[in-house]
């Protein structure tokens, strides 16, 4: 991520300042997400994702833009079955994982005419996680069913005594991010596909992936 930071930065740098343009908007959506885990297997969860953008449009039709968003992903890991002594974890369901995402992209704008165009884009993100929580459940170590509310990045490390323990969701995430934008003068919709890289979760090393569908308005 910081190599496409000083990359972005760069090409910037020797763009004439006569041919960069600032544009600014909002954007808002729907999230599915999942999570790519090893042994075990995993459903999706719907979510929500709100921010901020910023575009810096480079000659005539090369951008690039970042900006920041709140972001709900989740999923459930199931099958888990993770035993320590005689207690044992089922499932992990990730009710909320929330993050604040920052992306940037590259791209470029297809003129179509009557003040329609396209844009593919293609990039990376990096993303913090600030709260959410999670359902455990499995059999205690009395051989009876529980189910707990664990916080996803800094929960207890266990439900309760006679449960095992709980390990919490890493907080840094970071990947590939890839979209397409169709846009009307100030409005647009963009869909965007998010290939985490980095672990997530320590049951099973989930990766996050991630398809968001936003409708944006570009203020000026």
């Amino acid at each position: 991520m910081k190599k496409l930071i000083v990359l972005a930065l760069a090409a910037a740098s020797i763009v004439p300042a006569q041919a960069q343009k600032w544009n600014f908007g909002v954007e808002a959506g729907y999230v599915h997400n999942t999570l790519a885990v090893e042994e075990f297997t995993a459903t999706a969860r719907s979510g929500f994702k709100a921010g901020a953008i910023a575009e810096l449009m480079l000659a005539e039709n090369v951008s690039f833009e970042s900006g920041l968003a709140f972001i709900r992903k989740g999923a459930t890991i199931s099958l888990v079955d993770v035993g320590y002594g005689y207690s044992h974890i089922h499932s992990i369901k990730f009710k909320e994982m929330n993050y604040l995402q920052i992306p940037l992209m590259v791209g470029y704008n297809f003129k179509l005419g009557n003040h329609f165009s396209i844009k593919p884009e293609v990039g990376g993100y990096y993303a913090v996680g600030v709260g959410g929580h999670a359902l455990v459940s499995g059999t205690n170590t009395l051989g009876f069913p529980y189910e707990g509310r664990v916080e996803t990045f800094s929960g207890s490390d266990i439900v309760s005594p006679e449960t095992p323990p709980y390990r919490p969701s890493h907080r840094n995430d970071g990947g590939l991010a890839f979209a397409l934008n169709v846009n009307y003068r100030h409005f647009g919709v963009k869909a965007e596909y998010d290939l985490g890289l980095a672990t997530t979760t320590f049951n099973g090393n989930g990766k996050q992936r991630t398809l968001s569908v936003s409708l944006v308005y570009r203020i000026f």
